[in-house]
């Protein structure tokens, strides 16, 4: 699959930003090509309200690597990986997006879901900089 790494750099330190981004509850704050809302289920997964109808995910544990990678379950059968990375960038940090170009998607579509990967990193960003600042 053909695949983008979409990174911003965040002028605040890996923890604080691991912090925030490890709790599912805090993506309808950032992540609106994802979810509107977010409820936990009893199994460990998430269900989601989504601009693409009602969905599921599952989000990696807490681990001190800054892994944040979740999966996006349309069905049983179609199971997206999101990888998602934080990584310490001087006094700030790095964070990185993996962002696949599915069989079943257009170069347009593809493209299209990169931009909108940016702009809600962007958001993150300036979320996370209101919030912790000093």
């Amino acid at each position: 699959m053909n695949t983008r790494h979409i990174s911003i750099t965040i002028p605040l330190p890996k923890e604080k930003v691991y912090q925030y981004l490890s709790n599912p509850e805090n993506f309808p704050e950032w992540a609106s090509g994802l979810c509107k809302s977010i409820t936990a289920l009893e199994n460990g997964e998430w269900s989601i309200d989504s601009p693409m109808g009602q969905l599921t995910a599952k989000f990696t544990e807490t681990n001190p690597f800054g892994i944040l990678d979740h999966y996006v379950i349309f069905n049983p059968d179609k199971i997206s990986y999101n990888p998602l990375r934080i990584i310490d960038n001087g006094e700030g940090s790095e964070l990185i997006f993996t962002l696949f170009q599915t069989e079943d998607m257009s170069a347009e579509k593809f493209e299209e879901d990169a931009k909108w990967v940016r702009k809600d990193l962007l958001e993150l960003k300036n979320i996370l900089i209101e919030k912790f600042k000093t």
